[in-house]
């Protein structure tokens, strides 16, 4: 027994320094996340993604990829431009950030190219600045599936409201294009504008409803999700008009359960941090560029086939 001891002892010895091998990072990245708002959960299932795929990236290359969240608290004052210059006191690597005041963050993102973190956009890119790569939302796309979503629930020759925001921004107008391609001017009956916020939401469509005195008002498109941020408050009862909103949060669970609103149109959030960090260890690791420095991301529509799915996958995001 005592040379069965010694012989497990020499071969112990013999495998650590293998084990340890195995153990070694190669090498140590920091990527640096930046949505728009950390409330606001699109972002957060960004981030997760991002954290999602460094962890894999970690273990299959045995290099070690931190994920540092920046995307700022705007309730408590934080912005962009703080986050990126906090990036660069972290000596960060890499920056994926979704742009949201170009005129503000472009000098900011570009000192951080110019300082070597190689740069992704998501959502929406800044223009005159060439970063690795852009993962675009197709827009106009989701206008055309909201549009044909409403088409199946609306009366014939039914006509809809359209719900935009004050000075839109592009994302809002390309969004618009997409419905007009898919209903033409005709099924429109009006462009109704709003601040971006609930109150202001909710409070637009009721105007909007309250001076439709002959009832041409047959269905509601919501260019983003303003109306769905609170507790309903749709001036119709439920199921008693078609409505579809784009750009979804897990807020607007409840509108579907409870039949104000028969379908959303969503990104995909997760996926956008996910391929963006995936890019990136491509890029710092291996040195290599993307396929495309364009991806254009697909939207989908969710409504009551999918929507357990979808809420299951929220559920994973946020956890």
């Amino acid at each position: 027994m005592p040379h069965l001891a010694a012989i497990l002892l020499g071969l112990f010895a013999l495998l650590t320094p293998l084990f340890a091998q195995n153990r070694e990072v190669l090498a140590e990245f920091k990527i640096g996340i930046v949505g728009r708002d950390r409330e606001n959960p699109i972002y957060q299932a960004a981030h997760f993604g991002a954290i999602d795929a460094a962890r894999e990236l970690s273990l299959k290359y045995s290099i070690d990829v931190e994920v540092l969240v920046m995307t700022p608290d705007k309730a408590q004052g934080g912005s962009q431009t703080g986050s990126l210059g906090q990036l660069f006191v972290e000596n960060a690597d890499a920056l994926i950030i979704s742009p949201s005041d170009p005129e503000t963050i472009k000098p900011a993102v570009d000192f951080a190219k110019r300082q070597g973190q190689a740069v992704i956009f998501f959502e929406q890119v800044l223009e005159g600045i060439e970063p690795l790569a852009s993962l675009v939302a197709d827009e106009r796309a989701a206008g055309r599936l909201a549009a044909e979503a409403i088409l199946r629930e609306l009366p014939t020759g039914g006509r809809v409201a359209i719900l935009t925001g004050r000075n839109a921004e592009p994302n809002l107008v390309a969004r618009l294009e997409g419905v007009r391609d898919a209903l033409g001017f005709r099924r429109i009956h009006s462009v109704v504008e709003t601040e971006p916020d609930y109150f202001s939401a909710v409070q637009a469509i009721r105007k909007a409803e309250s001076e439709d005195r002959n009832h041409l008002i047959q269905g509601w498109i919501f260019l983003d999700d303003w109306p769905l941020l609170g507790l309903p408050a749709l001036p119709w009862k439920p199921g008693g008009l078609p409505a579809v909103a784009i750009q979804s949060s897990p807020s607007a669970f409840i509108y579907i359960d409870q039949k104000y609103v028969d379908a959303l149109v969503v990104h995909p959030y997760y996926e956008w941090g996910r391929r963006s960090v995936e890019t990136l260890v491509e890029k710092l690791y291996r040195g290599k560029d993307p396929e495309s420095p364009v991806l254009v991301t697909q939207p989908r529509v969710i409504d009551w086939r999918n929507v357990e799915a979808y809420r299951e996958s929220w559920k994973n995001w946020l956890r």
